[in-house]
């Protein structure tokens, strides 16, 4: 027999609303009969008696089922019957009749002997009961679920119901949050802003600046008033204290000839000159330099006629009057100065030149460096990359250990008087170039954290940081006319447009070289003078600084007198005069012609082939291709396609709508070696190049906005009315269709309709595809002549888009400028994001880089 196990479901569905409850439904269960265990004997007694019942009639089966029906229906009648949970009557039924507790006691007898029966089942359990009909079930069961619906109406009317919807699109910047992993559900991981990649060295940083916080000496109005606390009393709570704490936050602007240092609560930094004078024992390179003389080839004397002429039709313009005959008095009355010498004491700005090379000299000490005994290195150029093609280096250790060592001098000078010991208790703003290389930043990066071991480092760069100093918040174009190099940069909403970026081989250097070979040729009364001296540079520096101008009054034959210096020689003072050179000399910004040319004529540095495999050019783990930043405006500079001085508007217009293209095409280019070639761009036409690739890649609109704010910052821009000359020759080379303020909708409906031409030969016929471009040619020529035509009829009453040269802010130096901008980032909030440890450096190397920066990495 098989032995059976009841269980008796009493099913109740209450909802309460508020404080009412309603019942749903009620459900009582009669017993199921489970089988538990398996006898034979059983079996066989049940087979018997199957084969016994066998013979009976059908009608007797069918009258018994209908008994069983009734039976049960009566049952399910009863109105309330209190019951356990087992639902087993708690109380006996009341009966009607004798044969009703007959029948009642009688059941309890069969039941009784049921349970002796099935002895060996679980006996803590209420014998089986009859079994189910299965009609009956399909009935408790539809019951069940027409519950379960009433009680989903009743919820969504209240309002609480619940819906799944994993099917709506991510909108906006919220992203839709995931199920909870019920494995990490403890956990705060993640939950807090502190558990953030970016944060979790905040609380290292915290403590840190907490301890020395803690020796802070109270005011002396508190001392008095005897209202100081101790100092464990007043250190503030872990999220008050400021790590953007102005009083140990350095600042580092390194540059190719001088190095800016300064915390970034001072108002100006301390000036450093960036070079190294190693007496000439310690050094085995001997390399020449060729001097600059008067005698030029032919060659030079036609450059220089071009800048002439250039420099005469600007005076004409302006209704300048120029002497005919200045150029006989200047060569007169130089040939004829005699010099007037002046004793030591009665020196102006005395110089103590160095020629004992007993030892290695540093910044301004270097400078004053007798080069017959000394070899001066400059370790940074290009506004801050490593000079790994200067030959004066040995190794790259030789190299860090003039950056480590020049940089220690800058801050154990009188304006900062920081020992190595307290490095660990300052953090470093590091202002990077902005067409960086990867190799030479994290070089510095990891000199700074683990060498020097400051406490933190963050890094920006140049023309963003100079967009902070200048307080400029709108969509501005940075010019940098650096000591050896210029940088073009636009800037919108504070990120550097990477395809804007320009770097020119030319800066103040070069026009103190030209300066100075046009006064020899004015027979300058400095016989023999050499450049290559420190005191033949330091001459043409102070004359450059002194008297260059744009200014077109001040351009006529002046008298000038300066003090001729030479170590171990008395001091001579002579007259002299000159003209058009204090023009023509910074003019070559313009011409720069005649500076590449000045260039070949010098022994410059070719480079450095050991140092260069020491610190080779960044490239990608996968491809080993070049990986650094690329700028399409700096590919066209130096393939020399221009936009301005191209009278084909068609040519210019195609060009510009497939600009998105050739940008996706030099992105995905295979790079191996590294662009060798320098840049000499005009100035003008570079700034152009680079506002119109800047608005037509992100917003055509913007190009109003960026010719408004020309920033120009650096040494070499301290020079009078050079925004007057830039805004003219801008105004001159910038081409008429580019000039226009109608042109940002005029392109807007270009660009719609070549992208309509492409997509409508892409869904028609594939072979119609071919024949798109000869279409949008077409449709470029009929527009422009449209175009132009609704121009003349205005007559020549056009709107051109102004060109504005912003003045650096009132009694700020141009050439600190962009000191003074990450100094401003070095006490903001934000900082506090971007500063690297030395414990995320060990960790996670160059890639923390890819997190921690205000621009893509």
């Amino acid at each position: 027999m098989l032995r059976y196990m009841i269980i008796t479901v009493a099913s109740f569905v209450f909802l309460q609303v508020g404080q009412q409850t309603f019942e749903v439904m009620v459900v009582y269960e009669e017993a199921i009969e489970i089988p538990l265990v398996d006898d034979d004997e059983d079996d066989e007694e049940d087979d018997s008696v199957e084969e016994q019942d066998h013979g009976h009639n059908q009608e007797q089966d069918t009258v018994k089922e209908e008994d069983d029906d009734e039976e049960d229906e009566a049952n399910l009648q009863v109105p309330e019957i209190s019951r356990s949970a087992t639902a087993t009557p708690l109380s006996h039924r009341n009966t009607v009749d004798g044969e009703q507790d007959e029948d009642y006691e009688d059941e309890e007898v069969k039941s009784s002997e049921r349970a002796r029966k099935h002895a060996r089942a679980d006996q803590s359990k209420a014998p089986p009961g009859k079994k189910v009909p299965l009609h009956l079930l399909e009935k408790r069961r539809l019951g069940r679920i027409k519950a379960a619906e009433e009680f989903a109406k009743k919820l969504k009317q209240i309002g609480i119901e619940k819906v799944e919807n994993t099917t709506l699109p991510a909108t906006g910047l919220f992203q839709p949050v995931l199920l909870i992993n019920q494995k990490n559900y403890s956990s705060d991981y993640l939950k807090k802003d502190e558990q953030m990649f970016a944060l979790r060295e905040r609380k290292t940083l915290r403590n840190n600046t907490q301890a020395s916080s803690i020796g802070n000496t109270p005011d002396i109005a508190d001392l008095k008033n005897g209202t100081a606390e101790p100092a464990d009393m007043t250190v503030a709570a872990e999220e008050d204290i400021d790590l953007s704490d102005a009083n140990k936050t350095l600042v580092i602007h390194p540059g190719s000839r001088t190095i800016k240092v300064g915390l970034a609560k001072n108002e100006v930094p301390l000036v450093v000159p960036s070079c190294v004078a190693i007496p000439k024992s310690e050094s085995s390179f001997n390399t020449s330099e060729i001097p600059i003389t008067a005698d030029q080839p032919s060659e030079f004397e036609e450059l220089k006629a071009t800048i002439q002429q250039s420099f005469k039709e600007r005076m004409r313009y302006y209704k300048r009057k120029v002497p005919y005959n200045a150029r006989e008095q200047v060569l007169t009355f130089n040939r004829a100065s005699k010099p007037q010498f002046i004793e030591d004491k009665n020196d102006p700005d005395p110089k103590e030149w160095i020629n004992r090379a007993d030892r290695r000299y540093y910044g301004v000490e270097a400078t004053r460096c007798s080069k017959e005994n000394f070899t001066v290195r400059y370790p940074f150029t290009k506004g801050g990359s490593f000079n790994v093609s200067s030959p004066y280096y040995a190794s790259l250790q030789d190299l860090m250990h003039d950056v480590i060592s020049l940089l220690e001098y800058a801050l154990s000078s009188d304006g900062l008087s920081i020992t190595r010991a307290q490095y660990s208790q300052y953090k470093v703003v590091l202002v990077v170039p902005d067409l960086f290389e990867k190799t030479h930043v994290e070089m510095f990066i990891r000199t700074l954290l683990t060498e020097m071991q400051f406490q933190a480092v963050a890094i920006i760069q140049e023309s963003l940081a100079t967009c902070y100093g200048a307080g400029q918040s709108s969509s501005t174009c940075v010019v940098n006319i650096g000591t050896t190099h210029t940088t073009i940069a636009c800037i919108d909403e504070g990120s550097v447009l990477e395809n804007s970026l320009i770097s020119l081989n030319y800066g103040g250097d070069d026009i103190t070289r030209l300066f100075a070979l046009l006064l020899m040729q004015s027979e300058f009364p400095y016989k023999n003078w050499d450049l290559n001296s420190s005191h033949g540079w330091l001459c043409a520096q102070e004359l450059k600084e002194k008297y260059i101008t744009f200014q077109d009054a001040n351009v006529t034959v002046q008298l000038y007198n300066y003090i001729k210096r030479i170590p171990g020689q008395p001091l001579e003072q002579y007259e002299f005069k000159v003209f058009d050179e204090v023009m023509v000399a910074p003019l070559a910004l313009f011409y720069p012609e005649i500076i590449a040319y000045l260039h070949s004529k010098q022994s410059q540095e070719s480079g450095n082939a050991k140092l260069e495999e020491q610190l080779p050019a960044s490239r990608d783990i996968f491809t080993s291709n070049l990986n650094d930043w690329r700028s399409l405006s700096q590919n066209e500079c130096l393939n020399g396609e221009l936009y301005c001085g191209s009278n084909q508007d068609e040519r210019m217009l195609s060009k510009l709508l497939d600009l998105q293209t050739n940008i996706e095409e030099l992105q995905n280019e295979d790079l191996l070696e590294p662009d060798r070639r320098k840049n000499y761009t005009p100035l003008e036409k570079a700034i152009i190049q680079s506002i119109t690739n800047a608005s037509i890649s992100l917003d055509v609109a913007k190009m109003m906005s960026f010719y408004s704010n020309i920033l120009v910052v650096g040494g070499g821009s301290e020079i009078p009315a050079l925004d007057f000359v830039l805004t003219d020759r801008i105004s001159i080379w910038r081409p008429r269709l580019l000039s226009v303020s109608s042109f940002a909708n005029f392109f807007k409906k270009l660009a719609k309709k070549a992208k309509d031409i492409r997509t409508a030969a892409k869904s028609a016929n594939p072979e119609d595809e071919d024949k798109s471009p000869q279409k949008i040619k077409e449709m470029i020529k009929e527009e422009l002549e449209e175009y132009w035509e609704g121009a003349e009829a205005q007559n020549g009453n056009e709107h051109l888009l102004p060109v504005n040269v912003l003045p650096p802010p009132r009694d700020m130096d141009p050439a600190v400028l962009t000191w003074k901008g990450a100094s401003v980032l070095a006490q903001i909030k934000l900082v506090e994001e971007l500063y690297l440890t030395s414990t995320d450096w060990d960790i996670h190397g160059s890639r923390i880089l890819q997190y921690k920066c205000l621009f893509a990495y």
